[in-house]
């Protein structure tokens, strides 16, 4: 299993770079599925919805929780660029540290994998957009901290193990916004 999510992980900030440097930002947050009482472990991902600052950032993060809730997933991979997030969740603060958060959660503890960055202004994309240089600096791994709070609300949902069923909870965060991308089995 420490192979699938080191593998995940360097999956994640190679994407994370690649959107940087061609889009000049960093995806969305997102819940990485793993069943580990499965034969092929990795589920997929769930990406947040889109949203407000404020109260509505904080319950778009929350209810990432719910489609590994109900599909009682027994490890989650949780991705977000920090300064991003805090800023949409309107934090006290004038500007906070740019970094990709790798947190890999478990029933009972989690991890926060940082992994700060600098960025340098790049050209522009094909289609106008500015691009960005990252330069990452030293990572740092931080066993069972606290979270921000829908963070820990997302954490919360998913280890409650729901009922509802699947399909109808895929739906309708499918009609909220929230994309998924699932393995084919």
């Amino acid at each position: 299993m420490a192979d699938l999510v080191e593998t995940l992980s360097r999956v994640l900030l190679d994407t994370s770079e690649t959107l940087l440097r061609e889009q000049g930002a960093c995806p969305r947050p997102q819940v990485h599925v793993v069943a580990e009482d499965m034969e092929q472990p990795y589920v997929g991902f769930v990406t947040c919805r889109l949203f407000y600052r404020g109260a509505d950032a904080a319950a778009a993060l929350a209810n990432l929780g719910l489609f590994p809730s109900v599909f009682r997933a027994t490890r989650l991979l949780v991705v977000w660029e920090d300064c991003d997030l805090r800023t949409a969740l309107e934090l006290p603060g004038e500007s906070f540290p740019t970094g990709v958060v790798i947190l890999d959660a478990g029933l009972d503890r989690h991890t926060l994998n940082w992994h700060p960055f600098d960025i340098e202004i790049g050209g522009t994309s094909p289609h106008g957009i500015p691009t960005v240089v990252p330069h990452w600096g030293t990572p740092a791994r931080y066993e069972n901290v606290r979270l921000l709070a829908p963070i820990e609300e997302l954490l919360r949902l998913w280890r409650e193990f729901r009922t509802e069923d699947i399909q109808e909870t895929v739906t309708e965060l499918q009609e909220a916004g929230y994309e998924f991308s699932m393995v084919k089995r």
